[in-house]
């Protein structure tokens, strides 16, 4: 279940239920406040003193539970599940049903948000058939609306959009049986809708329900939940083509992650950034809401793997004591933190690998504009130093090759024309052909070839053909739909094999991954 959400259940709770303890109450609207105004140390302080105030296992539930929810808010997954587990202790030795479903419930959303679906099942389904013994209706109603949409939570985790869906439909049908709250609870559902169907790649029905959200936070302060409406709708036009209105979206999305403390919100807000400026080719802060994202992700798996390595070393502990006893549940324990560990280690060297090789495009990019606009300056300076520094006269050079000013300035002009008709594409090309078409010889044209290109002529004509088709694939996208061999046809190339080769040594990237990086879905393959 989402993080506001849940501190917003409890705020529910409190202001329901403390009356009757009017010390326990005033400590609580202290430590809410100091919640609202960001100072998460102080309202950790102010809720350690309700626990030491308390003295029934009721009162103490709820102080445990709202340090619980403060850690969740700041991501640290491990405080929380440590203090819901004491929580559930004591309030399982009573029969509220209301705590009793509420602590379930906070365990199966923190178990979920670790990745142990089993774990969060278990827990979920013991808070449902609590929270339908709750005698007071239309609490009961909102617990197992809050539930349902926990269990919409884990579907999505897993990709099973469909069903999340199904089981927000059910918790709205829920929550349209309150009057408490009610709209508000609804607009939760709605952007998780407009999530799902953005998902399934449905534009029209994630728009209606994430315009519908909108309507009802619309008025509320700046919150996570908006953050994400605003990311949601900046998405769908990112998608559907209006980058004017995705750009007005995300900037507000942008700014509510940056003043919040919900990584998954600032993770969702620089995911969609990098969507947006790969849109519109701006490279540079691409590759800087890539460094934020990965640095955000980190974050979470750390405190993630925090948790597990935690629980490995208890596990690790028991096996010294009980070696013999250690059954399968906690050998797939163990094995899941293993996998999880390779796991991160093999994203985060895989988002190391896409961006340099971002980078590697860029420059490629860049190198082939401003060769554009610079040739002709270059050649002119060439020439001007010629004219100013050879006479015209024939003159021998280390390469005992005698040749006047007059024609080396011929022969430049030459290869100018030469490489700007395209006549490299042709497979029939050859040093003696282009030396025809430049009116001299092999032997002059080799030497101008390896003074000016610095490179032979094989080299030279390779460069051209793959400059060519790298100026093709970024000006028209139609080239990206073409096969390899069609490619490596249309640039000159005998054999598919050999374009791929040289593509790849002038490049250091095949000519496939160069059409991924350059395709509009970048997104999927570098997030």
């Amino acid at each position: 279940m989402s993080k506001y959400l849940w501190v917003f259940f409890f705020a529910f709770v409190f202001y329901a239920n403390a009356q009757d303890a009017e010390e326990f109450n005033s400590i609580y609207t202290k430590t809410y406040l100091e919640t609202a105004q960001k100072d998460f140390e102080k309202a950790i302080e102010i809720a350690d003193s309700l626990y030491s105030i308390s003295e029934t296992p009721y009162f103490k539930t709820k102080s445990l539970m709202l340090s619980a929810s403060l850690y969740q808010q700041s991501g640290d997954i491990k405080k929380s599940i440590e203090f819901a587990l004491k929580s559930e202790k004591l309030i399982s030795e009573t029969k509220d049903y209301v705590w009793i479903s509420k602590v379930y419930g906070f365990l199966g959303s923190q178990y979920r948000m670790i990745g142990l679906f089993n774990q969060s099942k278990k827990y979920t389904d013991l808070a449902f058939e609590n929270a339908e013994k709750i005698a007071e209706v239309e609490m009961s109603y909102s617990t197992r609306g809050m539930l349902v949409q926990e269990m919409a939570f884990r579907e999505i985790e897993q990709n099973n959009y469909h069903k999340a869906i199904e089981y927000l439909e059910l918790s709205t049908k829920y929550f349209e049986k309150i009057s408490q709250n009610r709209d508000y609870l609804i607009a939760q559902n709605e952007q998780l809708m407009g999530g799902s169907y953005l998902k399934l790649k449905n534009y029209n029905s994630s728009l209606n329900y994430y315009k519908r959200a909108l309507g009802s936070y619309g008025d509320l302060p700046d919150n996570y939940m908006k953050g994400l409406i605003y990311d949601g709708l900046a998405r769908n036009y990112l998608r559907t083509g209006d980058l004017e209105k995705a750009k007005v979206y995300l900037t507000n999305a942008e700014k509510i992650a940056a003043s919040s403390n919900y990584l998954e919100l600032k993770n969702e807000v620089y995911e969609t950034s990098q969507e947006y400026f790969l849109a519109v080719k701006d490279m540079e802060n691409l590759a800087s809401a890539k460094d934020k994202k990965d640095s955000v992700s980190e974050q979470i798996a750390q405190k993630k793997i925090s948790f597990l390595d935690d629980s490995f070393d208890e596990i690790k502990q028991e096996n010294s004591l009980f070696k013999q006893d250690l059954d399968l549940k906690n050998k797939v324990l163990i094995g899941a933190v293993l996998l999880f560990l390779l796991g991160m280690t093999y994203f985060f060297y895989e988002k190391r690998k896409q961006k340099k090789t971002i980078w590697v495009i860029k420059e490629i990019l860049d190198k082939l504009e401003q060769n554009d606009e610079q040739r002709n300056a270059v050649v002119s300076l060439e020439r001007n130093y010629l004219e100013e520094s050879v006479e015209t006269e024939s003159v021998e050079n280390e390469n005992n090759v005698r040749m006047t000013s007059l024609t080396e300035e011929k022969l430049l002009q030459k290869l100018e024309e030469f490489e700007a008709s395209e006549l490299f594409t042709q497979n029939s090309i050859s040093l003696s052909s282009l030396a025809t078409y430049c009116e001299t010889n092999t032997k002059y044209l080799s030497y101008i070839i390896n003074t000016y290109k610095k490179q032979d002529f094989n080299n030279y004509i390779n460069e051209l053909r793959v400059n060519y088709i790298i100026k093709k694939l970024n000006q028209d996208t139609l080239y990206r739909k073409y096969k390899i061999a069609t490619l490596a046809e249309e640039a000159g190339f005998s054999s598919q094999n050999k374009f791929a080769t040289v593509f790849k040594k002038i490049t250091t990237i095949s000519p496939s991954l160069f059409i991924k990086y350059l395709e509009e879905d970048i997104k999927e393959i570098s997030v």
